[in-house]
């Protein structure tokens, strides 16, 4: 019974994508910083509900695009798929049926709607700010992969996980702790929700004769993989700018260009992505490259306004 209980965790751990929740926890944290560096003390109660409700979503979000990805077509014609790229397949491989990814899809996004009920009442009158937060991350969540509005082959869906995943959560946990917005928190979150972006935009390189095939006409397949990676150089210049303009501007601390030190990595993975866009198994690296990016970069963002907050 031990071994079963084990094994069907481990199914699940696949088919929410566990490791990448890293996306919306960091944008969780990313937005507490900056409410610390600005106000000073933060409510962890409430930074608490704000990160499972984030974590929540994020893992709906994974399980329920694979099912819809299942429903279309997507996956059971990805001949390349990869470690990063072409969904769990927990479906295609029979693991689990799209009923209980259906079901597991509702139950996490119940999770995270609570947590969004609940700290929308705590705020009182100022709880319906945090509710359009709420539902605009929904709607992009839910309509990444869903029949409508499909946003992932309308050429949309890259834009909307990186707000999704990132200054969505980074907006909204600042206004929980803050009850206000700040150009703290959106310079502060911006690289958390480039990369996002970013390490969307790539993984979709290896998938698109797949994704082209199924009508499934995101970003990189209307630009072509060709012109689709100058979007990545420019998302990791908007990513490394932005805490420099945020440092001109006085919003954020000197500190936060501690996440310069990352450049020469940001550097390897475009320099591989722009001689191999078109060989999945050759891009692998600069995938992997991207996804730690996002990690140590919101890491880096977060010392610095915690050191920044401490220096004043």
């Amino acid at each position: 019974m031990r071994q079963v209980r084990l094994s069907r965790l481990a199914l699940w751990y696949r088919a929410m994508r566990v490791p990448y929740f890293t996306g919306a926890a960091m944008a969780v944290v990313c937005g507490a910083a900056a409410a610390y560096y600005d106000k000073g003390a933060v409510k962890i109660s409430f930074f608490l509900v704000a990160l499972v409700g984030a974590v929540s979503i994020h893992a709906a979000s994974n399980i329920i695009n694979d099912y819809f990805d299942y429903k279309n077509g997507c996956d059971a014609n990805n001949c390349v798929r990869g470690a990063l790229n072409g969904g769990s397949r927990v479906i295609v491989d029979g693991l689990l049926s799209a009923e209980a990814m259906r079901r597991g899809a509702a139950v996490t996004y119940g999770i995270g709607i609570v947590c969004g009920l609940y700290l929308a009442l705590s705020l009182g009158r100022s709880g319906w700010v945090l509710l359009l937060f709420g539902l605009a991350g929904l709607f992009i969540s839910y309509g990444y992969t869903s029949p409508w509005p499909f946003l992932a082959g309308r050429g949309l869906g890259e834009v909307g996980l990186g707000l999704a995943i990132g200054i969505i959560p980074v907006m909204g946990t600042y206004f929980v702790l803050t009850k206000s917005a700040s150009w703290t928190a959106f310079l502060g979150g911006l690289p958390v929700s480039g990369l996002m972006a970013a390490c969307l935009w790539i993984n979709e390189f290896p998938d698109a004769e797949s994704d082209l095939a199924m009508k499934k006409r995101n970003a990189v397949v209307r630009l072509g993989r060709r012109r689709a990676r100058y979007v990545y150089y420019a998302l990791l210049a908007v990513i490394y700018l932005a805490p420099a303009v945020g440092v001109l501007a006085g919003v954020l601390p000197p500190w936060v260009l501690l996440s310069w030190v990352l450049l020469p990595f940001a550097f390897r993975a475009a320099v591989t992505l722009h001689r191999h866009y078109d060989e999945p198994a050759a891009l692998l690296p600069a995938q992997i490259t991207t996804l730690r990016l996002h990690l140590a970069t919101g890491a880096l963002m977060t010392a610095g306004l915690l050191l920044g907050k401490l220096a004043r």
